[in-house]
């Protein structure tokens, strides 16, 4: 602590009280010695004289001091109660007056600070309410301390939800997106409602705020980003499919034209060779046509009631998987084919996705309306974006990949009524969710 600026230091002032107390003492000694003749007479009177102007002098300096000390402790106790707005008065120069200084200057600092940090409040804030994408957060008693405006339009039709129990904040949504919503999973979740079909992408994380636990939720509903994307990607798959197209054709028309130079030539030795190309690069255009109007050309589904036992074990003919729990007693309704190709390209994602073999596992579920698939794996799992994008057309993260696989199973999964959903799972991996209503149920 820097001592050159004060004028007195507490310790100097107690040694001029005691000094002057001992000045006056004498002085007065001095002055009844002259008039009474008597030592021991004067020295009784001076003593408690000096001794009373000691006491004064000592009772001033220490009321002042714990003036200060008061004004200190006040100030703190203002700290500790989050009031950064007062100053104490800074009259004197020792010890006590340098630690008001260093008191003003911390309470102006985090005055400052906490109007910075006001103010990062306020933009984040705005721009949290303005969001497109649904922010609740939750602390331990399940009660929503904050959410922003998408929020409360999503749940609660624009009513505020902040201070209510988060079970019944979610009442004035639909049943199945209440459902999702209560298990606080992440993942992908298409949901039907009046308004039609709506996809949601869910977000949930834990923290500790004040040794409480808190937890925030963050919904985004895709539904409009979706169809934007299928858009761009559509003016994409027609540039791949013109890019494709011109490669093709090209090359068919250049051996067209060399074999008709060479009948011209009566060089039909030569001919097989130009025959051959040019039925090369026509299979290889069929097939790539083939599998981008698989998803256009996909037939009606022909359902029927379908023995769960029979399904599962002509699913494990193809592809290896383990099957987990027991087989449903009542049928599933459904097209078998169609199902079965859904189940076998999930199953072959799983494979490819760093899976054990003995971690791939089949699930089937039933309830009162509907029939419950599940496909789990131990593999890398997704991340959000690509979990957010897996379910577009011909959207792929795979070099060889066509993007048609998930796609395709979504728009199997939507012919029958249900609905596909992706999650990742606790401890790594995936899980592919599809619902199927059964038979004479409304879904």
């Amino acid at each position: 602590m820097n001592t050159s600026n004060r004028k007195f230091s507490l310790e100097g002032k107690l040694s001029a009280i005691v000094a002057l107390s001992v000045t006056t003492g004498l002085g007065i000694l001095v002055l009844f010695s002259l008039f009474i003749n008597e030592l021991l007479t004067a020295l009784i009177v001076a003593l408690p004289i000096a001794l009373v102007v000691a006491i004064c002098l000592l009772r001033k300096l220490v009321q002042n001091q714990k003036n200060k000390i008061e004004a200190i402790r006040n100030g703190m106790l203002n700290l500790m109660d989050s009031d950064f707005s007062v100053s104490i008065a800074n009259v004197g120069k020792d010890e006590l007056n340098e630690i008001i200084d260093t008191f003003n200057q911390l309470s102006e600092k985090l005055r400052n600070e906490r109007q910075h940090v006001y103010q990062r409040e306020l933009l984040l804030d705005m721009v949290i309410q303005y969001s497109n994408m649904g922010v609740v957060l939750i602390d331990q008693d399940d009660r929503v301390i904050y959410s922003n405006g998408f929020a409360k339009d999503i749940l609660n039709a624009g009513k505020p939800i902040n201070g209510m129990y988060f079970s019944d904040a979610i009442k004035a949504t639909s049943d199945l997106l209440r459902d999702v919503i209560s298990q606080r999973k992440d993942g992908l979740f298409r949901v039907r409602e009046n308004s039609g079909d709506e996809l949601y992408h869910i977000t949930t994380g834990r923290f500790i705020l004040n040794a409480r636990k808190h937890e925030v939720l963050l919904l985004k509903r895709m539904t409009l980003e979706l169809h934007r994307q299928e858009a761009m990607i559509w003016k994409k798959v027609i540039r791949t499919i013109t890019h494709e197209l011109n490669n093709s054709l090209a090359p068919i028309s250049s051996m067209a034209h060399s074999g008709k130079l060479l009948v011209e030539l009566e060089k039909y030795d030569q001919l097989s060779v130009v025959f051959e190309t040019i039925g090369e690069r026509a299979q290889h255009l069929k097939h790539f046509i083939d599998g981008y109007a698989r998803i256009a050309k996909l037939p009606v589904p022909e359902k029927k009631i379908v023995d769960w036992s029979e399904f599962i074990k002509k699913m494990s003919i193809a592809l290896e998987f383990s099957f987990d729990g027991d087989v449903p007693a009542s049928p599933g309704y459904f097209d078998p084919v169609q199902i079965q190709q859904v189940i076998t390209n999930l199953l072959k994602n799983a494979h490819e996705s760093g899976s054990a073999v003995n971690q791939i596992c089949l699930t089937v579920e039933q309830n009162s309306q509907c029939s419950v698939l599940q496909v789990l794996d131990r593999g890398t799992g997704m991340s959000a974006s690509i979990m957010e994008n897996a379910l577009l057309p011909f959207y792929t993260t795979k070099q060889s990949g066509s993007g048609i696989g998930l796609s395709l199973c979504r728009e199997i999964v939507d012919a029958h009524g249900g609905h596909i959903s992706l999650e990742n799972r606790k401890g790594g991996g995936t899980c592919v969710r599809i619902l199927l209503p059964n038979a004479l149920e409304v879904f």
